[in-house]
């Protein structure tokens, strides 16, 4: 599990299936059932940085002073501060490669160092000219730079342990930008070398999404936790190693999870094709200033989308989300209902048709529902029926083997009849809803 990055203050609530991305080593940082607790940033922007007087270190470590590193426990929950002793390995244009003495030669050698150098400094998938570091600071910005007066950063490998079966991933821990005691006052990301090769594209994948939770905190340390996972779910996509898949395909097999969960009970399938549509939709500068905005959650995504077009704001754009992950087609409507980018199987949608109607109801803060009919008689009416219909936004739609044909883009009442006219040859009716309201809405679906 990635550990988020201002998770921790109680994470052994975290442990349960919301907070691990699963520990498959898949390539897939959504895989891996552990789960990203590693950005929770809503919280506080002090990850437990009360200014504790304990200052003791382990006077039992075999190393100078210098090469002592505060790391997190992970066996207890809340993970407790410790100390390791540690060396620099390797020394890039843009990192450092810090790895444990005890770990060196076991599940680090100099190959993987080397490795590690090539992909932050030279090369991705994703672009054969630009490594990780170069790629993430062009799209996110730059990381903060606190304490040492260098803008390279350390990634510091060492084996970290597991808590009641869950293992971890990596995280970036806050106190290590902030003057307290357990600091290490330099710009770390935290990565597990137990379970997966650091050198690995799933290993790398998830340094990029922990380096964006450090440059995110350089300009905005509170930012709304569901936000700041889907961009570094975005940086996951970036660079091409093998993102989320694995969560994305959870969630689209059981799209019941939020958007807008609060850590650590977030789902990282929905996430990555959130912060990926935004991406798509919006560009590189949207997703720029997603990061650079002060503002946190709706109330920065709101005041962004006025900018591209008075008409949009997060209601408007959750509901094409929705009718996008239905559909994922980008040969209409300018292509705002699909994706260029990734690719993802159909999302489970509830089937009605003209003797069965489909009810479901469509979770608070951020959460979906999509109902599916392979229409065939020309004069059908689609009726949607929901006494919450002025706070859904919804959308229908046929998908078609030639292509998408919009046909309605909102509720008008709480009976809403939309004629469905000359249904085009092989056509599947998709109606997707999106909810942001605090409260669960039920929507029913039938054709009459």
């Amino acid at each position: 599990m990635r550990l988020t990055w201002l998770m921790a203050l109680l994470c052994a609530a975290a442990m349960t299936a919301g907070c691990g991305d699963d520990d498959s080593g898949d390539d897939d940082a959504s895989a891996d059932s552990d789960t990203d607790t590693d950005s929770d940033s809503d919280s506080d922007s002090d990850t437990d940085s009360d200014s504790d007087t304990d200052t003791d270190t382990d006077t039992d470590l075999d190393c100078p002073e210098e090469d002592r590193w505060w790391i997190w426990d992970l066996s207890v929950m809340p993970p407790e501060d410790t100390q390791i002793c540690a060396t620099v390995r390797g020394e890039g244009d843009n990192v450092y490669v810090l790895v444990e003495d005890d770990t060196w030669e076991v599940t680090v050698d100099q190959e993987m160092v080397d490795n590690l150098l090539e992909a932050w400094d030279v090369a991705t998938p994703s672009d054969s000219e630009a490594g990780i570091f170069e790629q993430v600071t062009g799209l996110f910005g730059d990381p903060p730079d606190t304490f040492d007066d260098d803008p390279k950063i350390y990634l510091f490998l060492y084996e970290m342990e597991g808590y009641m079966g869950n293992t971890f991933d990596g995280y970036f821990k806050v106190d290590d930008q902030l003057d307290v005691w357990n600091s290490n006052r330099h710009e770390l990301l935290h990565i597990n070398t137990v379970n997966n090769e650091p050198d690995g594209d799933y290993s790398l994948s998830v340094q990029a999404h922990e380096f964006q939770h450090m440059i995110h905190w350089n300009y905005d340390t509170n930012e709304t936790a569901w936000v700041n996972e889907s961009m570094s779910e975005v940086a996951m996509v970036l660079t091409g190693f093998g993102a989320d898949e694995a969560w994305v395909a959870s969630w689209l097999a059981d799209p019941e999870p939020p958007l807008m969960a609060e850590g650590p009970g977030y789902d990282y399938g929905v996430l990555l094709l959130y912060g990926t549509y935004l991406w798509e939709r919006f560009g590189d500068a949207f997703v720029a200033g997603i990061v650079e905005d002060p503002d946190n959650g709706v109330t920065s995504l709101d005041a962004l989308l006025a900018t591209e077009d008075e008409s949009l704001d997060f209601d408007v754009v959750l509901g094409d989300f929705a009718l996008a992950v239905a559909l994922n087609d980008t040969t209409f409507e300018d292509g705002i209902y699909g994706y260029e980018l990734i690719e993802f199987d159909e999302v489970a949608a509830e089937t009605f048709n003209d003797t069965v109607d489909g009810t479901q109801s469509v979770g608070a803060d951020g959460g979906f529902a999509f109902f599916r009919a392979p229409v065939a008689s020309d004069g059908d009416t689609l009726r949607l029926e929901s006494t919450g219909w002025e706070s859904l936004e919804t959308r229908v739609a046929f998908e078609t083997p030639s292509g998408g044909v919009f046909l309605a883009g909102e509720l008008t009442s709480e009976t809403t009849d939309i004629p469905l006219g000359v249904i085009p040859t092989d056509a599947v009716l998709w109606v997707a809803a999106a909810n942001s309201t605090p409260a669960d809405i039920t929507i029913t679906a039938s054709l009459i």
